[in-house]
């Protein structure tokens, strides 16, 4: 008499629908990968580029899971994931191409700081930016407290711009060299300032233009945002003298805004070459995006790039060495 096996009849469907859902889920990190591709169609789309680095990672897990488990399928749409998503993450991690300075150059020290209006850590900070001796600080999120405490770094950063508000997007330029041509622009209705100012550095002027755009929260949101940086590009193409940017520009290095600011504002991302370290939420291990940046002229020596430790803020700070063209 035939007798069935009651250990294969569960583990079979149990299987197939194991393999559904890997499939399933295989093109839902496709779909995610690429969606970005067609952010001008929605603000939700182009916010998940922010995500480009937990997308590689799902596709690089995916892979080796669906390759283990012998599914083609879920394997190959995984594959074009990862390709997907090396594509826009390999430049961040191939060394660049060696540019040459002068012997005799000392760079240029760059730090941004979003302080977190609400933060009471002032003296974490103000610490911080005294241990690592910066030349030009771009601090965001300066409310009349944030002011006060800025203070204390007259002895070393003497020459300062401070547009205090209320909300978040109070913002300040200090530096340890004499500012000349300072402007306070608003780039969209919503009337958040940026900094522009030349610097009047020892080793030859350079522009800096310190900016916060409101974050991609909503569709208005994000096409304020995309005005604001278009703006910003524009300040730093029509300068005559090298132009630094630096800010939390609540964009990540693949959203379409922060394209088109490289791209029309003839600058570079410090980062290139140096890996993605993600700047916000500074309170959370995961998802952390980097959406704090300096950028630089082409040709420029980026001599050291890092993102520092904790200051009380929900954001990071980073910090660039540069030498300018």
């Amino acid at each position: 008499m035939h007798t069935s096996d009651p250990a294969g009849i569960v583990s079979r469907p149990s299987s197939r629908r194991g393999w559904g859902i890997l499939t399933a889920s295989a093109v839902a990190v496709l779909l995610g990968s690429a969606a970005g591709f067609l952010g001008g169609w929605h603000w939700l789309l182009d916010l998940t580029t922010h995500f480009r680095w937990y997308w590689f990672l799902l596709s690089l897990v995916g892979l080796a899971a669906a390759a283990g488990l012998r599914q083609p399928t879920a394997a190959a749409v995984l594959a074009a994931a990862l390709l997907i998503n090396t594509r826009d993450l390999l430049p961040y991690w191939l060394p660049q191409p060696p540019a040459v300075a002068a012997e005799d150059c000392r760079p240029v020290r760059v730090l941004s700081m979003n302080v977190h209006r609400v933060n009471r850590q002032t003296a974490a900070a103000i610490d911080h930016v005294r241990s690592r001796r910066p030349d030009v600080v771009a601090v965001l999120e300066v409310d009349d407290r944030w002011a006060q405490a800025l203070a204390e770094l007259d002895d070393v950063l003497p020459h300062r711009v401070i547009v205090p508000r209320p909300d978040n997007f109070g913002i300040a330029v200090l530096s340890r060299w004499p500012l000349a041509d300072t402007r306070v622009a608003e780039f969209t209705a919503t009337g958040y300032p940026s900094i522009l100012t030349t610097v009047r550095h020892e080793r030859g002027d350079f522009r800096f233009i310190a900016t916060h755009p409101y974050p991609p929260f909503d569709g208005p949101a994000t096409a304020q945002l995309a005005a604001h940086l278009a703006g910003v590009a524009d300040e730093a193409a029509g300068s005559t003298l090298p132009c630094i940017v630096a800010g939390d520009l609540n964009a990540a290095p693949w959203s379409r805004a922060f394209r088109h600011l490289v791209a029309a504002g003839g600058l570079r991302d410090t980062s290139l070459g140096r890996g993605v370290r993600a700047t916000y939420h500074a309170g959370l291990p995961a998802p952390r995006i980097p959406i704090d940046h300096v950028l630089v002229p082409p040709g420029t020596v980026v001599v050291g790039r890092t993102v520092g430790p904790g200051i009380g803020s929900d954001h990071l700070p980073v910090e660039a060495d540069v030498i300018l063209p």
